[in-house]
């Protein structure tokens, strides 16, 4: 009996653990309703909330226009299945949407095509007319650049040119100024020189004055008169 009863506790506990094992498996395994709620997916679109109490309620609305998806549910996973049925219905309305507008487009794009081919040419064709137009422009400003550079040279030794004729006026101007300095000095030394001249002159004729007088003098003396009175020499 002691063993027999061993044996039924062994068993009732090893079905108990096999049983808790199962139920764990069965709760794990289904829907996570709470992870679904809060996934990026459906936050990106809405908004869950939960109203606490006995009986907790869950409300879910849109993000954007702030009107509820369906009337406050004690189920998460009500919540969550109409959340997931709305991005449904939004998902077809604009998916119809785009169809539309392609429908509408599709004709437009069947003529944009037409017209690839004529641009396509037309665009080459004025490419190529830029790219000559590019040539020339190259080459005009390579002309222009040789002209330049000529040009900057010539500029340059007509620079070099007036500045040596800037400096020869310079060395004329101040050789006139001492001609000028020298002609003045001449002129004065002119002056003086005449005026010695002039005084020399009057000395010479007053000396031949005096002369012809001594001659009369010496004249009287000879012939054995007497010698007239003096006159006064100037």
């Amino acid at each position: 009996m002691n063993s027999l009863g061993k044996v039924l506790v062994v068993f009732v506990t090893a079905s108990s653990l096999g049983f808790a094992a199962f139920a764990m498996s069965l709760v794990s395994g289904g829907p996570n309703w709470k992870g679904e709620s809060e996934s990026a997916e459906l936050t990106n679109d809405f908004v869950f909330t939960m109203a606490p109490g006995e009986k907790p309620t869950y409300a879910v609305k849109a993000r954007r226009t702030d009107a509820p998806v369906q009337p406050a549910t004690p189920l998460l996973a009500e919540a969550v299945v109409a959340a997931r049925k709305r991005q449904l219905e939004d998902a077809t309305k604009v998916k119809g949407e785009l169809e539309q507008k392609i429908a509408q487009i599709k004709p437009i794009i069947d003529q944009i095509k037409a017209l690839i081919a004529p641009d396509a040419a037309g665009a080459k064709s004025r490419s190529d007319a830029y790219d000559k137009q590019l040539e020339q422009l190259n080459a005009a400003i390579q002309t222009a650049s040789t002209e330049f550079t000529t040009k900057s040279g010539e500029i340059q030794r007509t620079r070099k040119t007036g500045e040596e004729r800037r400096d020869e006026a310079f060395r004329l101007k101040n050789q006139l100024e001492l001609l000028r300095n020298d002609l003045f000095a001449a002129k004065q030394q002119q002056k003086v020189l005449e005026d010695e001249l002039v005084r020399a002159e009057e000395n010479l004729k007053r000396l031949e004055r005096r002369a012809s007088q001594l001659k009369q003098q010496v004249g009287g003396y000879e012939e054995g008169t007497e010698p007239k009175a003096a006159t006064k020499a100037e």
